[in-house]
């Protein structure tokens, strides 16, 4: 058998050389595009959240006409959540407390989840115990409820330099913050102070969707003892012909259906599969009851219709008989 002719040293080399740089380009190609993919999931994760806790606050928050939730603190909560190795539901409890008007309590109406009606309780507990009733210390302190005095606490000093930021952490580690917390903070500071500015929001706008109100006919017939129980049977059958995708609320005197991804003709089917079952939906603790409803749609068909505007042509169509019309 003849010997195989033996390669150059230096085309081997250069062979070599050639693979290398063929190979680290190719990983930085790849490298790119998952962090492109990342970076547009992030977005849409953000957005999702946008939309939820647009669901959760739009009837305590109106401004103009339009519903404001500070992007920064919610921001921020999401950039902290990765660093303290945080699970997704802790993160978004703390962002939606952060989402929540000034001032509001873990006792509110509104249907918020146990995760956030804890961060909302322990809103400004010191990790020492520190002049919190209870003596609420160390680890008894929620982490959602944490994420959301990292965000209260940047917010308070706005304005203030990294150095000085990052010197008053220091002097808060193992009194405000945990170690845990305060090594997340300061390992995430530039993109702390990076995120949007102060007056932007999130949630404002909500587009490709359609919102449904549920309300009663005839209210004054509800004796208002019954109404939580009327509210809670109606939630409960809407929920079993829609989608997982889908959200349902309960105001405190109506159910809200936000309906993902749905055009006109979609929320008029959805309208009409809830038709029949909102009717007449009987009343827990007395069965003899029965309350009929009317279901008002509105659709969000551009970049321009706020959620706020939505929320209130459902709402009106609704008490109206519930034509079924754009926004």
């Amino acid at each position: 058998m003849p010997a195989q002719p033996r390669s150059d040293p230096s085309t081997m080399i250069t062979e070599a050389i050639a693979c290398c740089l063929i190979s680290a380009f190719g990983t930085l190609v790849v490298r790119e595009r998952v962090e492109a993919s990342r970076r547009r999931a992030e977005q849409e994760r953000t957005r999702e959240l946008a939309v939820e806790l647009a669901l959760h606050v739009a009837e305590k928050t109106p401004m103009d006409g339009e519903l404001r939730v500070p992007r920064r603190m919610v921001e921020r909560i999401l950039l902290l959540a990765p660093k303290c190795d945080i699970e997704p539901a802790d993160a978004r409890a703390a962002a939606l407390a952060a989402a929540l008007p000034p001032g509001a309590r873990a006792d509110t109406r509104l249907p918020l989840p146990d995760g956030t009606r804890a961060a909302l309780a322990y809103r400004h507990a010191r990790w020492d115990g520190a002049g919190v009733v209870n003596d609420v210390r160390g680890a008894k302190i929620p982490i959602a409820a944490q994420l959301l005095a990292a965000a209260d606490w940047l917010e308070s000093r706005d304005g203030a330099s990294r150095d000085a930021l990052v010197e008053a952490l220091r002097f808060e580690t193992g009194r405000t913050f945990s170690p845990r917390m305060a090594a997340a903070m300061a390992a995430c500071m530039e993109g702390l102070l990076q995120v949007s500015a102060a007056d932007a929001h999130l949630g404002l706008r909500v587009t490709n969707g359609a919102m449904l109100c549920i309300a009663a006919v005839n209210p004054e017939t509800l004796p208002p003892a019954l109404l939580p129980a009327f509210l809670a049977a109606l939630e409960s059958r809407v929920r079993e012909r829609l989608r997982p995708s889908d959200r349902v609320y309960c105001t405190d005197s109506e159910v809200v259906v936000w309906l993902t991804s749905t055009p006109a003709d979609g929320a008029m089917r959805a309208a009409q599969r809830l038709e029949p079952i909102v009717a007449r939906v009987p009343v827990p603790s007395l069965q003899r009851l029965e309350v009929a409803c009317r279901i008002g749609v509105a659709v969000a068909d551009n970049d321009a219709t706020s959620f706020t505007e939505l929320l209130g042509v459902a709402r009106t169509r609704s008490q109206r008989g519930g034509a079924v019309v754009a926004a």
